[in-house]
C-alpha cells in the first residue's frame, strides 16, 4: 500500500511542479509585458489582476510542492528530545492533524469556489471560481503527500526518515 501512496505522491509533486513552473513563467511574461507597455506610455490594466490571481496560485500550490519536498518549517527541538514510543505517538497525532485540517480547508475551499461563480474579477470578468479553486486543488495536493507521510511512517518499523515532515535529521 505505501508503495501505491509513494507512486501517487510522486506522480502529484511531478505534476504541481511544471503547474508551478507555468504559473512562475506566466507571472514573469506578464510582468515584463506589464512594464514594457506602461514604459511606452500605455499601461494595460487587466495584466496586474492576471498576475495577483496567479501568484494566489502559486501560494496553494506551491504549498504541496514545498510539503513533498519537505521545506516546510519544523520544529524539532522538543521532537528529538523525546523517548522513541512517545517521538513516534506525537509524529503520528501531528500527522493526523494535519491531514484533518487539511480535509476541512479542502471542504470549505472547495465550498467558498463553488460559491464564486457569480463574482467576477472587476477587469477581466471572469469567475473568481477559477481564482478560488487554487485553494482545495492545493489542500488536495497535500492531503495526497501527508497520506503518503502517515501510512508510512505508521507503519515502518525501522528507519522512518523518509516519512518525517522535516527532512528526516537524525534523532
Amino acid at each position: 500500500m505505501v508503495k501505491y501512496l509513494k507512486q501517487a505522491s510522486d506522480i502529484v509533486h511531478v505534476v504541481t511542479k511544471w503547474w508551478l513552473f507555468v504559473y512562475v513563467l506566466s507571472v514573469t511574461v506578464l510582468a515584463i509585458v506589464g512594464v514594457f507597455f506602461r514604459a511606452i506610455g500605455n499601461s494595460l490594466s487587466w495584466n496586474e489582476e492576471l498576475m495577483r490571481w496567479i501568484l494566489i496560485g502559486i501560494g496553494y500550490i506551491g504549498a504541496a510542492v514545498a510539503l513533498k519536498e519537505r521545506s516546510h518549517i519544523g520544529i524539532e527541538f522538543f521532537i528529538t528530545r523525546m523517548k522513541p514510543k512517545l517521538r513516534k505517538f506525537s509524529i503520528i497525532l501531528g500527522y493526523l492533524t494535519i491531514v484533518l485540517f487539511l480535509l476541512v480547508v479542502l471542504i470549505y475551499g472547495y465550498k467558498s469556489a463553488d460559491v464564486a461563480w457569480r463574482q467576477k474579477g472587476s477587469i477581466l470578468r471572469v469567475p473568481m471560481y477559477w481564482v478560488k479553486l487554487n485553494l482545495p486543488l492545493g489542500s488536495l495536493f497535500m492531503l495526497v503527500h501527508m497520506t503518503y507521510f502517515t501510512v508510512g511512517f505508521f507503519k515502518e518499523k525501522g528507519d522512518d526518515r523518509e516519512y518525517l515532515l522535516s527532512g528526516g535529521h537524525d534523532f
